[in-house]
């Protein structure tokens, strides 16, 4: 599998990297992207700081929002069908119903993702489920009688080569040999 850091390395992404973090901290970055549980102890010896440092950084950068520690299920190694969602607000929807609905989509555990969008589509939803005719229904019965939504297409997703700036694999390997 190919190295998931070298995106790091790409002089534009340091740079944008710089723009917001010092040097420390982008490291600190760096080495949590490669394993985010890894000790402050084991973090503190790979940047060169103090463990007390490295922990009151790494906590800082989390406190701010800019860094956040998760797992990552990768849908397509676990055998999850996934797909995007692309919505419209009716024309009448009021500001206070798209707000609700929202809300409504956050608390949503098979909805992965919920992000606004500028162009054809007012919002884009990710969404997951145990087959494509179960993530057909759910996102019937989730859309359908929404008062705030016109439109909106499902695109079932049939692969995917990198996510959070992880690679899985490259188009021509063997997806099963990459996992």
């Amino acid at each position: 599998m190919p190295d998931s850091q070298e995106w790091m390395e790409d002089p534009r992404v340091v740079e944008l990297l710089e723009d917001r973090m010092d040097k420390k901290d982008v490291r600190i970055f760096r080495e949590l992207n490669k394993d985010g549980r890894i000790s402050d102890t084991e973090l503190a010896d790979r940047v060169g700081l103090s463990r007390t440092a490295a922990r009151r950084r790494r906590k800082m950068l989390q406190e701010d929002g800019i860094l956040e520690i998760f797992a990552l299920l990768v849908f397509r190694a676990a055998n999850y069908p996934y797909a995007e969602v692309h919505i419209s607000y009716d024309n009448h929807a009021t500001n206070d119903e798209i707000t609700a609905f929202i809300e409504r989509l956050l608390d949503e555990g098979l909805v992965y993702e919920v992000a606004e969008c500028i162009g054809e589509y007012d919002l884009l939803i990710r969404v997951w489920q145990s087959s494509l005719s179960s993530i057909n229904s759910y996102v019937r019965e989730l859309l359908q009688d929404s008062d705030v939504v016109d439109t909106y297409t499902i695109v079932p997703i049939t692969d995917s080569y990198k996510m959070f700036h992880r690679t899985f694999y490259r188009p021509g390997e063997d997806a099963n040999d990459a996992s």
